[in-house]
């Protein structure tokens, strides 16, 4: 009687197993095609941002910035890693919906200003946005494009490991400068990964 107790027991619990992997499983798989869905649409965006700053660039009496929006955001520029392969637009602001969909601004001024401009995008396991990051190293190349289509290019100079309330990484300590701290998670939310990079 004890056996067959127990062996209905583990039945139960390989049964409890199977379904909360299934249910974990097909959690991981709709983010990550969600992941893939918001990163066609920013390839989109990015695109046709480059479109708008070529037909502007060909009107020489009044040269106008770029106005585009993505999912009611306004886009204030263009981030590109080549090293890992990243270009993305930057919403003006961070939200739970922009962080979800796209890289956005945190904190600072508007690209290429002087000062630091603090940038935050999710660590996505599929790889997208800064899912990344962790590869870079430094002396790598980050280039930002306004709205007026000046690309300046940053080279990276610092890169740690700090946690979710340290507020100094946003701190411009030379406003002489341009700078762009990039911010991510690390270790699921408890820590922060941090990759402060000055112009070149």
């Amino acid at each position: 009687m004890k056996k067959s107790k127990k062996i209905l027991v583990y039945k139960i619990l390989l049964i409890i197993l199977i379904i909360a992997g299934s249910i974990i499983g097909g959690m991981l798989f709709n983010k990550q095609r969600e992941d893939l869905v918001y990163d066609a649409e920013n390839k989109e965006l990015v695109s046709l941002f480059h479109e708008e700053i070529k037909e502007n660039s060909k009107n020489d009496k009044e040269k106008k910035k770029v106005e585009l929006t993505y999912k009611g955001y306004n886009v204030i520029g263009l981030i590109e890693i080549p090293s890992i392969d990243l270009e993305y637009p930057i919403l003006n602001k961070t939200t739970k919906t922009t962080m979800a969909t796209s890289i956005s601004r945190f904190s600072g001024g508007e690209v290429n200003e002087y000062g630091n401009i603090s940038l935050a995008g999710h660590n996505n396991y599929s790889g997208t946005m800064f899912g990344k990051n962790k590869k870079l190293k430094n002396k790598d190349k980050i280039f930002l494009t306004d709205l007026s289509g000046n690309t300046i290019e940053y080279e990276i100079y610092d890169i740690f490991v700090t946690n979710p309330d340290d507020v100094t990484i946003l701190e411009t300590k030379d406003k002489s400068i341009r700078e762009v701290t990039l911010i991510t998670c690390k270790n699921g939310r408890s820590e922060r990964l941090i990759i402060k990079a000055k112009e070149v």
